[in-house]
């Protein structure tokens, strides 16, 4: 919330909560296809359900209904999407705790990312980001392994948000 400048490197500290890095999780590409891969797998496995219950299973007359056919089909999607946002809520939790304090040095061509709940640096040079996402409220640069989740308030507002995200695309592509 705080920025500072040192000559060519600013300084920004920010707390980063469970809420910031929930963000990150929304419009993280590491898991985005294996959770639409999931979605589609329960709806085929529901039809299977629904196939073999109408198939070997003629003492249940609910799977004949309409309701049932509905329960089966929707139930199983259902429980994969809270299961996904379960795990959504569990990953945001273990990278941002109850809050982290974080340090975050912005030179003119990399950023040193210092946690509070971290022994060592995250250094991350513009070259190295693969993607500069702007998300409502955030900055994502993100790197093979790790990402750097930049609230709004930290750099002062929407306008200032979309200043730094534009500058760190264009350094990362080059």
């Amino acid at each position: 919330m705080a920025s500072a400048s040192d000559g060519d490197v600013r300084v920004l500290r920010y707390v980063l909560g469970v809420e910031d890095a929930l963000a990150w999780e929304r419009v993280s590409p590491a898991y985005r296809r294996r959770d639409r891969l999931a979605l589609i797998v329960s709806v085929f496995a529901g039809l299977a359900v629904l196939q073999f219950g109408v198939t070997h299973l003629e003492i249940l007359p609910e799977l004949h209904s309409l309701a049932g056919a509905v329960a089966i089909l929707g139930g199983l999607p259902l429980l994969v999407r809270g299961l996904q946002l379960r795990d959504r809520r569990g990953r945001a939790r273990e990278r941002a705790g109850d809050g982290v304090e974080i340090v975050l040095e912005v030179h003119r061509d990399r950023l040193v990312e210092r946690r509070a709940d971290r022994l060592a640096a995250l250094a991350v040079g513009a070259r190295s980001l693969r993607e500069v996402r702007e998300g409502p409220g955030h900055v994502f640069l993100a790197t093979r392994e790790d990402v750097i989740i930049l609230p709004e308030r930290a750099l002062g507002g929407v306008a200032a948000k979309r200043d730094f995200a534009a500058a760190w695309r264009a350094k990362a592509a080059g």
